[in-house]
């Protein structure tokens, strides 16, 4: 019997290893359960807790975006509205200021990613690089010539990234509904009324999402389906390369919050 009972305990490690290897979490799953674990009850926790739980809500929502099949929309705006809470908290708490991070394509000299993506995204910089720098020629609260230059000198370097032949930038848009609404505009993608300038950039956020989430294949609404264990970016862009369009995709969206733009989901996905 000694013997018997012997032989059965020698497989035991073997049968934790393979339970182990069952039940470890995949990249997605991980980055997923941390963006959506304590979200119940968070309003009762005391606010530097709180504050603390959106700021790695935020981080996590980022990888979910770039970690999880048909996620990147999802994972980026819920990283802006995560990031725009602790921005918020900070500023209750005493705490140094968050803010909506400058993009700078400086140090960016490849993105893999297809080039009508980089295009779609270029066009969309440069829209909003033109809307911004119409504003703040009328001088519209929350307009200025440095924002317009940030969103124009990052299509020249999506432009320059996308080794294509022919711009896409048109230079010169149609602006007769900001100039007939500078303070607060009617959202074409939603329908809700919000700061204009706050309208201009969420829509410059939503073409990243848009271009990014059809190159993937995703759609771009929240979809509260399982988690998928593998990342298209394996098959149709580098994890690095939709990392970085994720946080560029938030800075953006984070502004618009900053400027007056609704942060309920309502007014996200649609």
């Amino acid at each position: 019997m000694i013997a018997s009972l012997s032989g059965c305990t020698s497989g035991l490690p073997h049968l934790q290893a393979q339970v182990d290897d069952a039940t470890a979490l995949s990249a997605c799953e991980s980055a997923y359960l941390t963006a959506t674990s304590g979200k119940e009850g968070v309003d009762g926790r005391p606010m530097m807790m709180r504050y603390f739980a959106a700021r790695t809500a935020a981080d996590a929502w980022t990888g979910v975006a770039f970690n999880c099949t048909g996620r990147f929309a999802e994972g980026t705006l819920h990283a802006a509205q995560a990031s725009y809470i602790a921005q918020q908290l900070a500023s209750r708490l005493g705490l140094p200021a968050l803010s909506p991070a400058t993009v700078d394509y400086g140090d960016v000299v490849k993105l893999d990613i297809a080039d009508q993506v980089l295009d779609a995204i270029a066009l969309a910089e440069d829209r909003a690089g033109f809307s911004i720098e119409v504003l703040a020629a009328r001088k519209v609260n929350g307009a200025t010539l440095a924002m317009s230059d940030n969103h124009k000198t990052a299509a020249q370097h999506l432009f320059s990234l996308s080794g294509t032949d022919k711009d896409p930038r048109r230079k010169v848009y149609t602006v007769d509904d900001l100039i007939s609404h500078p303070d607060s505009i009617s959202d074409p993608a939603t329908g809700i009324t919000a700061n204009t300038v706050s309208v201009v950039e969420m829509n410059c956020a939503r073409e990243y999402l848009d271009a990014i989430s059809g190159a993937l294949g995703e759609s771009t609404t929240s979809d509260e389906s399982t988690t998928d264990n593998e990342s298209d970016a394996a098959i149709r862009a580098s994890a690095k390369t939709l990392k970085w369009l994720s946080q560029v995709a938030t800075a953006r969206a984070w502004r618009a919050f900053d400027l007056g733009y609704p942060t309920f989901d309502a007014a996200l996905f649609s």
